[in-house]
């Protein structure tokens, strides 16, 4: 009895079951095909990360690309600081200077001037066998500038005279009426122009006007 349990306890232990040795092969291949794609998946990652770094701007670029912009905004503030003084200063200069004889810098029209004619006593047209009639009238004559004047007063004889035979030419009821004194106006102040050269008149006025009765 005795060396049959010696036997049982020399003999050898049972083979490892083959199934489970197959079983842990698998395993490990498994396993080294998931880091596998563990490490290509973090090298895709990293790379991916890398390209996008290279691509964005630095900050410190960003920075620096914004002090540039900087400088020139105040390059251009400043020149066109230059051409606010540059504009004050010529258009001021240009206004004092040119503005100053009139409008837009043109000159000053002249101021028109009236010349007062002495006293006019005319005979008057009336038919042949009537009594004479006569006007009394003051005239006052407006001309553009003191130039005309002048030569108004230089040309009096005729002027009076051109006047004078106006009035010859007048009945007593050509005169009565408004409408028939301006006519008269016109007429004298045609006349006078007519050899006038440094202006022409622009108005008649009548005052002290009489026709005798």
């Amino acid at each position: 009895m005795a060396k049959e349990e010696e036997k049982k306890e020399a003999a050898p232990a049972p083979a490892a079951d083959s199934s489970s040795g197959g079983g842990g092969g698998k395993l490990g291949t498994i396993l080294t095909i998931v880091n596998l794609l563990l490490t290509v998946g973090i090298g895709a990652v990293v790379f991916i990360q890398f390209k996008k770094d290279k691509n964005s701007e630095k900050i410190a670029d960003i920075q620096l690309a914004e002090e540039g912009h900087g400088e020139a905004a105040g390059g251009h503030g400043g020149k066109s600081e230059g051409h606010g003084e540059a504009k004050a200063d010529a258009h001021g200069e240009a206004k004092g200077g040119d503005h100053g004889g009139g409008e837009h810098g043109a000159p000053a029209k002249p101021k028109a001037t009236v010349v007062s004619l002495d006293q006019f006593t005319v005979n008057l047209s009336t038919a042949v066998g009537s009594a004479p009639k006569f006007a009394r009238v003051m005239i006052a004559v407006e001309v553009p500038s003191d130039e005309t004047s002048k030569e108004l007063t230089a040309k009096m004889p005729q002027v009076r005279n051109s006047i004078i035979d106006l009035f010859n030419s007048k009945r007593p009821a050509d005169l009565q009426t408004g409408e028939g004194r301006n006519f008269l106006k016109e007429e004298i102040r045609n006349a006078l122009n007519s050899f006038l050269v440094t202006g022409k008149v622009k108005a008649i006025f009548f005052s002290n006007f009489s026709v005798s009765g």
